[in-house]
């Protein structure tokens, strides 16, 4: 935009645009051309004999006016073309410096010769006709008119006695025509060809040939003219020169025929009868020429200004056309260039047909200039196919769940995703050009290793993150530019799947191996008790309480064995509405009848809050939370005699997607290393615990397809939280599910 502004302000204050200069140099074309023509006929006219006597004066003062007048319209072109020039140069035009220079020089270089050609051009008139009308031109005209009459007049004069004397003898032989016709033409051709008469008749007035006489080569008979015959009839001789035939006629009235008359034609030198006629009318134009000598004077003096004036106009456009032809392209130029500078890579140069080494340049710039803006619109072109690859790979890796880095020579990581920047607990654009040893110490063992020629097998790397452990494999491969490229997946919960899984069973084998003698035991030891516990008398006391240990123990490990198979065959949810407020205050119920020295509330539960789900797996859940958070707040008095108002909450939302339980305690909470594997199974914190409640409520939890969490209670002081998130389902959707899943089975 700002491109195009410029160039037009630039044509505003004085860039000629090629519409107007070409209408103008057109006009002044035409316009120099038709002067031109009309100063040289006019010159031509008056340099030609009639222009000197004054037949063709009238046509060259008008085609001299004419042409004076169209030179004043070529001089305001001119001017209009200079005052432009002028405008464009105040203005600080983009070339207008260039063309004034230009066309200054131009013009003077143009103005130089013409001066001269316009000084010698008058001199040279002004002496023709000073030489014109000298008195030695003047007497040799004259002198030559004298001997033209002289030639005229002895022509006549000698045709005239010939013809008188032709005349003469053919009156005395007058009767010859009548007596013996043959006999007569006979001599009339003697006298015709003793007197050397090309042809001779003897004609009558109304002009028919009475007797004929005619040489080889004589030219056709005409007939005297009236003039001729008055002539004759007052006694004359009518002499006259026949310019056609170029020969000398003359006409005589015969006394003794009656009303008859001689006519003779004499043969000349051929085109000299053109030439007396020419010379005679030469005479007469110089005559006429010299009576009209100040006439003539101010006609050659229009001739002189009007071809001064074209000569002078034609040198000053000669120079401004070329100034133009050199200075305008350049500025044209110039103003392309500036666009192209500002990124205008659209700028071209008009240019017509290639003449010179102006016009190769713009035909060169516009080519370099269309070069340029395919190879910009490539440029683009790729680096938007690039970014558009740049966001699908970002998008790609920005949605998969492993973490993807991009390390240099240096170790400095140059490209991350947002998986990488959450498994490695930084925000995700913390990691750019920071070194991988700096934000994660653990994986300088696998950087320290030889540079890899190909994609690695997967290496474990444990992380220590928020006082838990992430479990990363990670697969290293070569880049393009010596760097590595990190793939990595967190393989905590698979990991923990796979510690469950093998727990499962080893919870199958020691409920198998343990249950079968627990049986006999427990039936030895009541046997013994009932049967003996009379018959000793040494240490009854000691009987009893070792039997009654014995049976304790047993039953003891008969529970842990139920829990070791409750674990190892967790049953199928059976999937139906339930209300769980309903539940939560069934649960908090029963554990106030169990622990009643500690304060049980149940929050959320005032309104129906109906889910799918198992109701008694999910009433199993609650209950195991519930109790372990009073034995944790039990554990906290027993060791620091606090805190005196234990209190345990089981709290329901009721979410728009599902339903969220949060059991709080103020007991000893949970411990700040390794907190995510408490829900593995036999992971605890507790002396006697089999380390299988959360890792049964946990996969209560993923049977429903919710998430479980554990960390610190709310509000200052020891405590943990248990919260879980159930989504809501419908029972169709449920069914679908199951169906699809055991198809696929």
């Amino acid at each position: 935009m700002q491109s195009s502004v410029t160039a037009s302000q630039s044509t505003e204050a004085g860039v000629l645009s090629d519409r107007p200069q070409s209408r103008s140099a057109f006009s002044f074309v035409v316009g120099f051309a038709l002067a031109a023509l009309l100063t040289a006929g006019a010159i031509i006219t008056l340099l030609a004999g009639e222009g000197l006597a004054g037949h063709a004066t009238s046509f060259a003062s008008i085609a001299l006016l004419t042409s004076l007048a169209i030179s004043a319209a070529l001089l305001g072109i001119v001017v209009f073309r200079l005052v432009r020039v002028v405008r464009a140069w105040r203005a600080s035009a983009t070339g207008a410096r260039l063309h004034t220079r230009f066309v200054a020089l131009f013009s003077l270089a143009a103005l130089t010769p013409a001066v001269i050609v316009a000084a010698f051009l008058g001199y040279i008139f002004s002496q023709s006709v000073e030489n014109w009308f000298s008195q030695r031109v003047q007497n040799t005209v004259e002198n030559a008119a004298f001997v033209g009459r002289d030639f005229v007049d002895l022509a006549s004069n000698n045709i005239g006695d010939q013809v008188q004397a032709m005349a003469k003898d053919l009156n005395q032989a007058r009767r010859g025509i009548t007596d013996d016709p043959h006999q007569y033409g006979t001599y009339f051709q003697v006298q015709a060809e003793s007197r050397h008469f090309s042809s001779a008749y003897i004609v009558d007035r109304a002009g028919r040939i009475l007797v004929r006489a005619e040489q080889q080569g004589a030219v056709g008979y005409s007939p005297p003219s009236p003039q001729a015959l008055r002539t004759a009839d007052g006694g004359d001789v009518s002499v006259r020169f026949d310019q056609a035939s170029d020969r000398l006629v003359a006409l005589y009235r015969l006394s003794g025929y009656g009303n008859s008359y001689l006519l003779v034609s004499s043969a000349l030198e051929p085109g000299l009868v053109a030439r007396l006629r020419s010379f005679d009318q030469s005479v007469d134009d110089y005559r006429i020429a010299r009576q009209r000598q100040g006439t003539l004077g101010t006609l050659f003096g229009l001739a002189y200004l009007s071809t001064s004036i074209l000569v002078l106009l034609g040198a000053i456009w000669v120079g401004l056309s070329s100034a133009s032809r050199v200075a305008e392209p350049i500025g044209r130029l110039v103003n392309a260039a500036r666009r192209v500078a500002a990124g205008d890579l659209k700028a071209r140069v008009a240019v017509g047909e290639e003449r010179d080494e102006v016009d190769a340049l713009g035909v060169a710039f516009n080519r370099m200039t269309a070069q340029l803006e395919t190879q910009r619109r490539d440029l683009i072109t790729a680096q938007e196919e690039a970014e558009t690859r740049s966001r699908f790979i970002e998008t790609v890796l920005g949605g998969v769940s492993a973490g993807v880095l991009n390390i240099d020579r240096d170790g400095r990581i140059s490209v991350s995703n947002r998986s990488a920047a959450q498994l490695l607990g930084h925000p995700e654009g913390d990691l750019a050009a920071r070194r991988l040893v700096d934000v994660a110490p653990e994986f300088a063992d696998l950087l320290n290793q030889p540079a890899p020629q190909a994609e690695t097998a997967p290496q474990r790397v444990d992380l220590m993150r928020d006082g838990g452990t992430v479990n990363l494999s990670v697969r290293m491969a070569p880049d393009t530019e010596g760097g590595l490229v990190l793939t990595f997946d967190d393989m905590t919960k698979l990991i923990s799947a796979q510690r469950q899984e093998a727990w499962k069973d080893v919870a199958r084998r020691i409920a198998h191996e343990i249950k079968n003698p627990l049986t006999p035991i427990q039936l030895s030891a009541e046997r013994l008790k009932k049967k003996y516990s009379g018959e000793i008398a040494s240490d009854p006391e000691t009987f009893q309480r070792c039997t009654d240990t014995i049976l304790r123990q047993v039953a003891d490990i008969g529970r842990m064995v139920d829990e070791f198979s409750a674990f190892a065959r967790m049953p199928t949810p059976i999937m139906a509405y339930a209300q769980m407020n309903e539940i939560a205050q069934s649960v908090v119920f029963g554990q106030r009848l169990v622990f009643s020295d500690i304060r049980f509330e149940a929050a959320g539960v005032d309104k129906p809050i109906a889910l799918v789900c198992d109701e008694r797996l999910i009433g199993q859940a609650l209950t195991n939370l519930v109790k372990n958070a009073a034995e944790s707040v039990q554990a906290r008095r027993a060791r620091d005699g606090e805190p005196k108002d234990g209190f345990v909450t089981l709290r329901l939302r009721d979410l728009e997607t599902g339903v969220q339980f949060e059991v709080i305690d103020n007991g000893l909470g949970f411990p700040e290393k390794n907190r995510h594997r408490l829900i593995e199974p036999y992971v605890t914190t507790r002396t006697k615990g089999t380390g299988l409640g959360l890792a049964i409520v946990a996969r209560v939890v993923e049977d429903h397809g919710g998430l479980i969490e554990l960390g610190d209670a709310p509000g200052p002081g020891p405590g943990a939280v248990v919260r879980f998130v159930l989504p809501k389902r419908s029972l169709d959707t449920i069914e679908s599910t199951a169906a699809s899943g055991v198809g696929a089975s």
